[in-house]
């Protein structure tokens, strides 16, 4: 049984540019008096930017503390849209629930946390996952699994989300409108 994270907010979506990252930071502009922490978690591993600080790392992941408010890099993005703190974390799929067990140990228990990831959900049973998809028809193959779980499926464009991120609320956990 996956461990229940009820201020954990899950966001994952139907390819690259469909919005995730903006609705993300729609969100943490929303909630940004609740001091909301935000994470980017990604399968791939890329070149290390000035400003992330490296906080542990295992044999197929790594766990980052963003700390440049400027970059357009999302971890960074995340900063500049109200998280009082952001993390990447870079992991193959073998390595995520190490790096999520690490950065456990990090995230305040009470405060609202935004994760950008769809290998996640395999792992946790978040307080909100949801799913950003294209506003045609077209979902991704490998999405289609992630159906079965998404409390809230948004349509978006890349800008535009229906329904509203308004409608997304932490009240000492996640809820809909």
């Amino acid at each position: 049984m996956k461990e229940k994270f009820a201020t954990i907010l899950l966001i994952a979506g139907s390819g690259q540019n469909v919005g995730k990252t903006t609705l993300a930071c729609h969100i943490l502009q929303n909630e940004k008096e609740k001091n909301p922490l935000a994470v980017k978690i990604t399968p791939h591993f890329h070149q290390i930017t000035e400003g992330l600080v490296e906080i542990k790392n295992g044999n197929s992941w790594a766990l980052y503390e963003e700390t440049c408010k400027t970059s357009n890099k999302d971890s960074s993005v995340y900063l500049q849209n109200g998280a009082a703190k952001s993390y990447l974390i870079q992991t193959l799929d073998s390595g995520l629930a190490e790096a999520f067990s690490e950065l456990k140990k990090i995230l305040p228990p009470k405060n609202p946390v935004v994760i950008e990831s769809a290998a996640l959900i395999n792992i946790i049973q978040p307080g909100l996952f949801i799913l950003v998809l294209p506003a045609g028809n077209r979902v991704e193959k490998k999405i289609q699994p992630l159906l079965n779980y998404a409390n809230l499926i948004i349509k978006s464009d890349g800008k535009q989300f229906s329904p509203a991120p308004e409608t997304i609320i932490f009240e000492n956990l996640w809820r809909l409108k």
